[in-house]
């Protein structure tokens, strides 16, 4: 009702008694309801403020946000995962709606703030689990509230069942980074992996395989091959966060796939690592755009470790591409943030130090049991005779009685827990059948347990060097090249990651990542600057065969660079190449790999007929640890193209690299190409810097 009809109302009620003088009752009568209608006005104007109990409370929390800037704060960008693009304009990383309250807070971060202050009014579901915006965003809600100190009454705090059922599920009291080594033979983890392990307070070495894990990886469904890599590198994939327990990841690391696991305790306080727990909430179920090479695991850990403590600023710090290994050096560059690293070698690595301290006769019968070659119940009458044999033979009959006599009992011994070892190894790696294995386990552990005397193996030895004290992973190299007696200038950039040639600490020695690796020349005759070569990716893994493990080694590689064409006489011009193939490496001695590999090949260029030519070929390759210092590498390929225009294409290299400090070194590369009878022959000598 109006102003002016309760004035009208009002007016008419006094003109009436005046005219007519009506009695007490009418009076009375006209007085309710002139009260009645001042109520109602009064009752629709508070039902309307109802509907917004504390707007005057909310808006003066956005105000003060405004004032204090917080939008603009460190925290409050890792919270939203916003990044400000190379043209100023910010966005967030997060490609998921619901984790927004504003309709553009994935662009907006004061829109967002406002927008979830109001939305903590609300007991209201909101985001992907439905429950209300505090308990879907605790960790916005508990920082907001730190720096705006949230009056109880006003803005009245929900309980939040769930999430406190799962935090004290998990018990957080530490936090450690779990580096588990490069594994070729998954593209995803080619270059290593990063996680976080989430240690309960007062947990040991014992008890670590029941502590939580957090890790990104992409859900990539049944993708492999080209599929797998396209989308990977161009993001087609979503990735997220997930939580489980550690043991299984420990199982799928170092007992599936051999690799050996990194962890370094980190130093952060409850109050940040609760901060940080909190928004691993948050993120439940919530997608990014995954890339291999830049918004992927390792990006992802340094996000939440900003998160936790935003002074760290590592996520920002890595431009372009992030590695692992490159995480874990931006790490222990942090003064103080690294309280402990501890190794934990896979059972691959373990498996191969134990029979390397084992004579090849008592590798080869444990090998025997294994396989069931030899049957336990002979194995030990035999050893029992043996030991007779030693103890009825009389001393110093020896033939070489210069060398100590061997403990029959802890050969016994060792023989085996190195059957059982293997045994278990294959099983673990889903090579053996489970009821067999178990049952020659078994066995073989229980003859051992009866053995008294008997030592436990020596365990692996920590490398000497650790993964983030290895070379850095980008490189910066010029020299001088000739050509077929052409001078250049050439300088080479590689973003990642490591080469046969490059010094193995810290890396998984016989493998080879090069992405990116682009040369450019400049001939000072002509003052001509062009690309020398391309090298879009190239990839080797070359594992040594022994006695108990049998890969295959393999390799890949995707270039440009200069080739002999046919009816071209006076340039070497740029052509596509396309490589792969598999084959063996050895290892006759520890400081020297041999391979050899069967490649299929196909080369794009206008020259050829069809603008292509595909052909098959082999390699053969020695790789020499020289000194500490110095390494060589001999190679040489012939490959036969049936295709296009029929010829034959060899190709031989002697590479040499003499390191002269950790992230400095010197090549001298000869390399000579043959085909339709001439000749390309280069030399180059260049000054390689590691960044």
């Amino acid at each position: 009702m109006t102003t002016t009809s309760r004035h009208t109302l009002l007016t008419h009620s006094v003109r009436w008694q005046t005219s007519y003088q009506p009695t007490n009752r009418l009076l009375n009568v006209s007085t309710i309801i002139y009260i009645l209608m001042l109520a109602l006005t009064f009752s629709s104007t508070l039902l309307a403020s109802t509907m917004h109990p504390n707007k005057a409370y909310l808006n003066s929390l956005i105000s003060q946000a405004q004032n204090l800037r917080l939008a603009e704060t460190a925290q409050w960008q890792y919270l939203l995962h916003y990044q400000t693009g190379i043209l100023g304009k910010t966005e967030s990383e997060t490609d998921d709606a619901t984790f927004f309250t504003a309709r553009n807070g994935k662009y907006d971060p004061q829109a967002e703030l406002a927008a979830t202050l109001t939305r903590f009014f609300s007991n209201q579901p909101w985001g992907k689990k439905a429950e209300p915006a505090q308990c879907a965003f605790v960790a916005r809600y508990e920082w907001l509230n730190s720096q705006l100190n949230f009056d109880a009454k006003k803005l009245k705090p929900q309980p939040c069942p769930k999430f406190d059922a799962w935090y004290n599920g998990i018990n957080p009291g530490n936090l450690t980074l779990i580096f588990p080594s490069a594994y070729l033979n998954n593209p995803s983890s080619m270059f290593g992996h990063t996680l976080l392990r989430v240690d309960t307070p007062g947990q040991n070495e014992n008890t670590r395989l029941l502590s939580y894990a957090i890790n990104y990886g992409a859900n990539t469904g049944t993708d492999n091959g080209v599929a797998f890599a396209f989308k990977g590198i161009f993001g087609g994939y979503f990735g997220t966060i997930g939580i489980g327990p550690y043991y299984k990841k420990v199982k799928e690391y170092s007992d599936f796939e051999s690799r050996d696991i990194w962890e370094y305790q980190l130093a952060f306080s409850s109050t940040e690592i609760r901060r940080m727990m909190a928004h691993v909430w948050e993120l439940r179920g919530i997608t990014f755009d995954y890339y291999f090479f830049d918004e992927n695991c390792s990006y992802m850990v340094l996000t939440l470790l900003d998160v936790a403590r935003p002074s760290l600023g590592f996520s920002q710090q890595l431009q372009g591409w992030v590695v692992p290994s490159d995480t874990l050096r931006l790490i222990a560059a942090q003064p103080g943030l690294i309280k402990k690293t501890i190794y934990r070698p896979a059972a691959g690595t373990k498996l191969t130090h134990f029979a390397n301290s084992l004579p090849d006769a008592d590798q080869r019968a444990a090998l025997a049991l294994a396989n069931h070659d030899t049957t336990l119940p002979v194995f030990l009458e035999r050893h029992t005779a043996a030991r007779a044999l030693s103890t009825t033979q009389p001393h110093g009959t020896e033939k070489n009685p210069e060398k100590p006599r061997l403990d029959e009992q802890q050969q016994q011994a060792d023989i085996l827990l190195l059957a059982h070892d293997f045994v278990r190894y294959e099983f673990l790696a889903q090579r053996g059948e489970k009821s067999t294995s178990s049952r020659l386990a078994r066995s073989l552990l229980r003859a051992r347990s009866t053995i008294s005397t008997a030592q436990a193996p020596s365990p692996v030895p920590t490398p000497a060097i650790p993964p983030e004290q290895g070379h850095a992973t980008g490189i910066v190299q010029t020299g001088i090249k000739s050509e077929n007696g052409d001078e250049y200038i050439q300088l080479r950039l590689r973003p990642a990651y490591h080469d046969l040639l490059d010094n193995d600490d810290g890396y998984v020695p016989g493998a080879q990542i090069n992405f990116l690796n682009i040369a450019l020349r400049y001939r000072t005759t002509d003052q001509k600057l062009e690309i020398d070569d391309l090298t879009l990716l190239d990839i080797v893994s070359l594992s040594p065969r022994t006695r108990f493990f049998k890969p295959i080694s393999w390799r890949m590689r995707a270039a440009w660079q200069r080739r002999i064409l046919p009816d071209v006489q006076s340039s070497y011009p740029l052509a596509f190449q396309g490589e792969a193939g598999g084959g063996l490496a050895f290892q006759p001695h520890k400081n020297i790999l041999a391979f050899g590999l069967v490649n299929l090949g196909v080369s794009f260029h206008s020259q050829f007929k069809q603008h292509y030519t595909a052909g098959i070929g082999a390699e053969i390759g020695v790789i020499v640890q020289a000194t500490t210092q110095w390494k060589l590498q001999l190679y040489v390929q012939n490959m036969n193209f049936r295709t296009g225009k029929p010829h034959t294409y060899n190709t031989y290299k002697i590479n040499q690299r003499f390191i002269i400090k950790p992230q400095h070194a010197i090549n001298l590369d000869w390399a000579q190409q043959q085909a339709y009878g001439r000749r390309l022959e280069s030399w180059v000598v260049s000054w390689r810097w590691y960044m």
